[in-house]
This record gives structure tokens, C-alpha cells and sequence, in this order.
């Protein structure tokens, strides 16, 4: 008996191939767009430039302690009254009191109206959510230039 030789011609069906790229290009696109929506305009607030042709502006310098509290630090400021230069806020149960902090962010910039730039300085154990939530705070109070000093 002989055997049938089989044929080593393949068709390759490449329409199911053809309607899978075209679902991917369409996530691609809807994808894109979001990204665009949701990104942040972020700039470098402080180093982008010689110190020589950088013009003292005053400056927030923000440190978070460990149990919700903050020390807000003027830097540069002439008219910034002493009572405010260095002004520290108490947690409540290890969280920031933002109510307050509006506050004093109101009071400062009435003392001085060119502070715009706010630089915070968190712990290591400071999670993602109260960074967000002092942007949103000093974005309120009328802070531009905000900025996250590395630790």
C-alpha cells in the first residue's frame, strides 16, 4: 500500500488576523486621547535656570512630620511678618487639617501677595493621597507653582 503524500501548501486565513489589529488600533486611540486628558501640567520650579539670572521670588517650603502635622517655611519673602516666616500645624488622629491650613495659606498670602510657588517635602511613610490632597489645598488658595522636593 501507498501512502497519500500530503499536500505542504498552507492557506493562512488572515482575516480573523485583520479584525484583531483593527480592535488594537482602536484602543490605541481611545487610549491616547485619555492620556492627554489626563495628564498634569508639571513644571521644574527651582534649577532650571543659572543662579545668576534667577530672580528671588518668595517661596512656601512645606515639611510633613510624621503625625498628619506641617511646618510651612517662608523663604525670600521681605514682607512676611516673623509670626508667619515659620509656622508649624497639628495633625488630628495623623492627618493634616486642611481647614486650617486654608486658613493660614489665606492669611500668608494677604501678608504677601507674590507667593505663588509652594515646595513640599514629605516623609518617606507619607502616602500618595495626602501629597494630592496639600496640591489641591494650595491650588485652592491660589499657590501656581507647586513642586515635591525629593527625598
Amino acid at each position: 500500500m501507498k501512502k497519500e503524500k500530503k499536500h505542504l501548501d498552507f492557506e493562512l486565513n488572515l482575516i480573523p488576523f485583520i479584525d484583531l489589529l483593527s480592535v488594537c488600533i482602536c484602543f490605541l486611540l481611545i487610549t491616547a486621547v485619555w492620556m492627554n486628558v489626563g495628564s498634569v501640567n508639571v513644571k521644574q520650579a527651582i534649577g532650571g535656570q543659572s543662579a545668576a539670572e534667577t530672580e528671588k521670588k518668595p517661596t512656601l517650603w512645606v515639611f510633613l512630620a510624621d503625625d498628619g502635622g506641617l511646618t510651612l517655611e517662608t523663604r525670600d519673602s521681605s514682607r512676611m511678618p516673623a509670626s508667619l516666616q515659620k509656622y508649624s500645624l497639628k495633625g488630628q488622629e495623623g492627618k493634616t487639617d486642611l481647614k486650617q491650613l486654608l486658613v493660614q495659606l489665606q492669611e500668608m498670602k494677604r501678608a504677601e501677595p507674590e507667593l505663588r510657588t509652594a515646595l513640599i517635602q514629605p516623609k518617606p511613610q507619607t502616602s500618595y493621597e495626602e501629597i494630592i490632597n496639600l496640591m489641591d489645598s494650595f491650588k485652592t488658595a491660589g499657590m501656581a507653582d507647586l513642586g515635591v522636593v525629593p527625598l
